[in-house]
C-alpha cells in the first residue's frame, strides 16, 4: 500500500465522509506556509527496534526452523493425569506435585469451568529462597507465558509473609495484600471460597481476606497450581461447589522419556527405545540428545515442530537444507524426514551414516512432496542401535532466504515493504551477563547457546554481526547496542572485526564469516535502560577510549531510560525512571567525548501505549535535550529515541506513535527514531510487550496498525518541515506540512472519538494537480489485525479532487485516523 507524496502547502478536502452526525464542525483552521521554511526532517524517523524479546530473533526472522536447536532445555516432565503443563518441569512423589517456579509455569487442571464454589491445597515452601507461589482460578485462555492467561491469583509469600491476590487478563493486576505467617518446611493449608464477585480466602483454617470484585468479576473458569520464581509443593488439591466434593490428585503418567523440552519422542509399530540427555562431553553447551532403538520393529526417534511448537512450514516442490551434528558407538544409519504434525504423511526422507566415534556432521536435502503450514522436522532410526545428537538445523533454500543470508526471505520483504529506514538492535536482551559478541561469530553450530534476559536457552547462531549484514544487503541504516560491562579490549576487537583490512587478524574473521568488505558501521550503543551514573560513566569512558582509539568518528550512543517529568535544573530533578535525581555523570560523560573530539548521543524511551492528550515521556525526553544543552559546554550531542513502548500493537498505538512522530518533527533535533517491537511472532507473546510492528507465522507475515504508519510516513517522506499551525475549534487535531520544493504533503491525526471538519488554507504553493492523493489508517482503537484478517485494519488510498480554490478547501478527517494527503 504505498504512500503518496504532497506537494508544498497541503488542502484538503472531505473524503466520501457525511459531515452529519457525530462530526465536530468544521471551525478548525489548518494554516499552511509552504514558503515558510522551518527545519529539515531526519529521514530517521521511520525506524524499528529489533530484539529477541517473544522470539523476534530466534524464531522469527532467524531462517534457522528448528527451535531447541542445541538441545539445552530441560527434559520434558511426564504428563500430569487431568492436568495439561504450561511451562515447567512439574514431578509427582508421594502423591504431591514439585515445581522450580521460573517465570510462572502453570499446570492447568481439565476440570471443566466453574464460576461458585470453594477450592482447597496444601502448599510448600522448602527454603526462604525467591519469591511466592499460589493457585489460580477462574482461568480461561491460558497459554504457556507469564501472563498468557485470564483469572485470579491466591499467593503466599514466605520471604515478605503476606498473602496476595490479584487479578489477570494477560497482565498483572494486584488487588490486595495482607499479612500472613508463611512458615518454611511445612504443609500450609490454602482455602479461596468463590461467589459470584465476592472471594474469600483463608490460610491454615483462619480467614485473612475478603474482596468483592465487582464490575471487574472474571467468568467462570478452571484451576492451576503457579509459582513465581520459587520451588514450591502442591499437595490435596479439592473442589466443592455445591454439595459435591471432588478431589483432584497428582498422577503422573508416562514416565522415563529424557527429551530436551522443544522436541517430543516419537514410535511407531512395536519400536521399542530410551532416550536420554547426555551431559558428558556434550557437543556443545550442557547437554546433548541421545536415542536408543531397543527392540521390534517400526521406528524410535524425536521430533521438532519449530517455535514452542507452533508448527513448521514445508513448501511443495522447494528445496530444504540443514545438517545435524550426530556419533554413535557403531556405525549407524538415520533418518532426517519432514512429515505432518501427527507423523502420519511423510513429505521428505533421507538417510544418513554416521560412522563410530567422535561427533560428525552430516549434511542433508530434503523437498517435500506436498505443503504444510504446521508439520514437523523428525530425526530416528528404524532398527537397533544408538545415536546421540548434538545440533539440528534446517532452513529454506535459496528460494526462501533473502539475499542468501540466514534470513527469513518474506519477513525481510515486508521490513523493506514496511518502508523501515533504521534499525537498532539491542533492548534489555543486551543485560543479559552472557551477551558477548565474540560468541556471535564463526560457524553457527560452534556458537554457544546462553542464559538471555528473555529466553535462558538462546542461540547465537543469529547475532550482532548477522545483524549488520542483513542491514546492509537491506539498505537500513543500522545502530548495535552492547552489554556496558564488555571489556575495552573486546570492543577494540570489534571496531577491527567490523572495518579492519581483509587480510588482518579480524579481517579475515569478518571474511570468514561472509562479509569481506569492511562494514559501513558509523554508531554503536553501550548499554540499555541504564542508570546513567558515575558507575555507568566510568565504564563508558573505557570502553570508548578503546573505540575511539581504533575508530575517532565512531558516534557512541548512550543507553540511557526514559524521563516522566520535565526538568528545569539539570543537577536536581525527579521523575527519571533509572532513578537518578541528577546529570551529573551526563556532564561527565559529554566532557569526555569533548576532550576527544568525539560524538555521543543519549537514547531516551518514550511511551507510545495510547494517544493521550499529553505524554510524559515524551515531554521529559524535549525537555532533557534542553538540559542537556545546558550543560554540554560545546560537546558534540543528541537526543535519539531508539524505543517506542507500548503493552499493544492497536489502532491506538498508531495513533500515539503518529502523535509523537508530530511532535518530534517539529521540535526537529531528533535524528532517529525507532519503535519497538520491529517483529512479534503471533501467539507467541510471553510478556507484556505485545507491540509488534510486523507480524510472523511460519508462513505469513502482515503489518499492525502502527506498521501501516510507518509505511506511510516513510512513503511519504518530504524533506523540509513548513509551517503549519491548527487553530480554532472543538475538535483537537495534531498536524503537520513538509515539501521537498516540488510536493506538499500534509499528515493529521484525529485520536478523537468523533470525525472532524476543517478549513485548510494553503500559501506559498500552487498545485500543478486538481487530484490530490490520500491515504487515511482509521479504525476502532483497539481494532488491530489477525492472521486471518490481516488487512482488516491498513490505509485506504483515494484520490481527492481538492478543487483549492484561492488556497482554501475544507476537508473532514475520520475518527481515530491518520491521514496523510500528498499535493502535486
Amino acid at each position: 500500500m504505498r504512500l503518496c507524496r504532497f506537494l508544498s502547502r497541503l488542502v484538503i478536502v472531505a473524503l466520501t465522509l457525511p459531515m452529519a452526525q457525530n462530526v465536530y464542525a468544521g471551525d478548525v483552521i489548518i494554516d499552511v506556509h509552504a514558503d515558510h521554511l522551518l527545519h529539515p526532517v531526519s529521514r530517521y524517523l521511520t525506524g524499528a527496534c529489533l530484539e529477541d524479546v517473544n522470539h523476534e530473533v530466534y524464531g522469527g526472522i532467524y531462517s534457522q526452523m528448528i527451535f531447541g536447536e542445541s538441545f539445552q532445555e530441560p527434559a520434558i516432565a511426564p504428563p500430569v493425569k487431568d492436568f495439561t503443563s504450561l511451562g515447567g518441569a512439574w514431578h509427582v512423589r508421594d502423591g504431591a506435585i514439585w515445581v522450580d517456579g521460573a517465570d510462572g509455569p502453570k499446570l492447568l487442571s481439565d476440570h471443566a469451568p466453574f464460576k461458585d464454589g470453594t477450592v482447597g491445597v496444601e502448599l510448600f515452601f522448602p527454603d526462604n529462597k525467591g519469591q511466592l507461589a499460589g493457585i489460580l482460578l477462574r482461568v480461561n485462555k491460558a497459554a504457556v507465558g507469564a501472563d498468557k492467561f485470564v483469572g485470579y491469583e491466591v499467593s503466599l509469600n514466605p520471604v515478605k509473609q503476606i498473602l496476595s491476590l490479584a487479578r489477570h487478563r494477560n497482565n498483572y493486576e494486584p488487588i490486595a495484600d495482607v499479612h500472613c505467617e508463611v512458615p518454611i518446611g511445612q504443609w500450609i493449608p490454602l482455602e479461596v471460597k468463590l461467589a459470584g464477585p465476592v472471594i474469600e480466602i483463608s490460610v491454615d483454617g483462619k480467614m485473612l481476606l475478603r474482596h468483592d470484585d465487582g464490575e471487574h468479576t472474571l467468568p467462570a473458569g478452571t484451576i492451576a497450581p503457579r509459582p513465581w520464581h520459587r520451588q514450591a509443593g502442591y499437595r490435596n488439591l479439592w473442589l466443592k461447589t455445591g454439595e459435591q466434593l471432588e478431589h483432584l490428585p497428582f498422577v503422573q503418567t508416562d514416565a522415563g522419556r529424557e527429551v530436551s523440552g522443544m522436541w517430543r519422542p516419537i514410535s511407531s509399530g512395536s519400536a521399542a527405545g530410551r532416550y536420554a540427555l547426555v551431559r558428558e562431553q556434550p557437543f556443545i553447551g550442557t547437554q546433548s540428545q541421545q536415542i536408543i532403538f531397543e527392540s521390534g520393529e517400526g521406528e524410535i526417534g524425536i521430533e521438532s515442530q519449530g517455535l514452542n511448537r507452533w508448527g513448521t512450514n514445508f513448501v511443495a516442490g522447494k528445496p530444504y537444507e540443514g545438517y545435524v551434528w550426530a556419533k554413535a558407538q557403531k556405525p549407524t544409519t538415520f533418518y532426517v524426514a519432514l512429515e505432518s504434525r501427527d507423523g502420519a504423511h511423510a513429505y521428505a526422507e533421507q538417510s544418513l551414516n554416521v560412522a563410530a566415534g567422535d561427533w560428525q556432521r552430516l549434511n542433508f536435502a530434503l523437498t517435500p512432496t506436498q505443503s504444510d503450514t504446521a508439520g514437523r522436522f523428525a530425526i530416528k532410526l528404524k532398527g537397533a542401535g544408538e545415536i546421540t545428537i548434538g545440533h539440528a538445523f534446517l532452513q529454506p533454500g535459496e528460494w526462501g532466504r533473502f539475499r542468501g543470508l540466514p534470513v527469513r526471505r518474506d519477513v525481510a520483504e515486508g521490513l523493506i515493504a514496511q518502508g523501515v529506514t533504521v534499525l537498532r538492535y539491542g533492548g534489555s536482551m543486551v543485560n543479559s551477563p552472557a551477551y558477548d559478541w565474540k560468541k556471535m561469530i564463526g560457524p553457527r553450530d560452534r556458537r554457544p547457546p546462553y542464559a538471555g534476559t528473555w529466553y535462558h536457552y538462546s542461540s547465537n547462531g543469529w547475532g550482532i554481526p548477522d545483524f549488520m549484514q542483513f542491514c546492509e544487503a537491506a539498505g537500513f541504516e543500522y545502530i548495535p547496542a552492547f552489554n556496558i560491562d564488555q571489556k575495552p579490549a573486546d570492543m577494540a576487537a570489534f571496531i577491527d572485526y567490523a572495518k579492519a583490512d581483509p587480510g588482518s587478524e579480524w579481517g579475515k574473521k569478518r571474511a570468514a564469516d561472509g562479509h569481506a568488505a569492511a562494514y559501513h558501521l558509523r554508531m554503536m550503543e553501550l548499554g540499555n535502560e541504564e542508570r546513567v551514573d558515575e558507575t555507568y560513566a566510568a565504564k563508558f569512558e573505557a570502553l570508548a577510549s578503546a573505540i575511539w582509539a581504533k575508530d575517532p568518528k565512531m558516534i557512541l550512543v548512550v543507553g540511557d531510560f526514559a524521563y516522566t517529568q520535565p526538568i528545569a535544573d539539570p543537577f536536581h530533578f525527579a521523575g527519571a525512571d533509572s532513578r537518578i535525581t541528577s546529570l551529573i555523570a551526563h556532564q561527565r560523560i559529554l566532557k569526555f567525548a569533548k576532550q576527544h573530539d568525539g560524538e555521543v548521543w543519549f537514547d531516551v524511551h518514550v511511551n507510545t501505549d495510547h494517544p493521550e492528550p499529553v505524554n510524559r515521556t515524551l515531554d521529559g525526553m524535549r525537555s532533557f535535550d534542553d538540559a542537556l544543552a545546558k550543560i554540554a559546554d560545546g560537546a558534540k550531542f543528541k537526543v535519539v529515541v531508539f524505543e517506542f513502548n507500548s503493552g499493544n500493537h492497536a489502532q491506538k498505538r498508531a495513533l500515539a506513535n503518529a502523535q509523537a512522530i508530530n511532535v518530534i518533527e517539529r521540535d526537529g533535533r531528533v535524528p532517529i527514531v525507532c519503535v519497538a517491537n520491529c517483529l512479534q511472532c503471533d501467539h507467541q507473546n510471553d510478556n507484556g510487550w505485545d507491540q509488534g510492528l510486523l507480524f510472523l507465522d511460519p508462513s505469513h507475515v502482515w503489518l499492525q496498525p502502527p506498521g501501516y504508519l510507518t509505511q506511510m510516513l516513510s512513503t511519504s517522506y518530504q524533506p523540509q518541515l513548513v509551517q503549519c499551525d491548527v487553530t480554532g475549534g472543538a475538535a483537537k487535531l495534531d498536524a503537520n506540512a513538509k515539501t521537498d520544493g516540488k510536493t506538499l504533503v500534509l499528515q493529521v491525526v484525529n485520536s478523537e472519538e468523533k470525525a472532524a471538519g476543517a478549513q485548510l488554507h494553503v500559501g506559498g504553493f500552487v498545485a500543478g494537480k486538481d487530484v490530490a492523493k490520500v491515504l487515511v489508517l482509521a479504525g476502532p482503537l483497539e481494532a488491530a489485525n489477525a492472521a486471518s484478517g490481516p488487512a482488516a485494519i491498513a490505509p485506504k488510498q483515494i484520490e481527492w479532487k481538492h478543487e483549492l480554490k484561492n488556497g482554501n478547501a475544507a476537508y473532514v478527517f475520520p475518527a481515530h485516523s491518520i491521514t496523510v494527503i500528498t499535493f502535486e
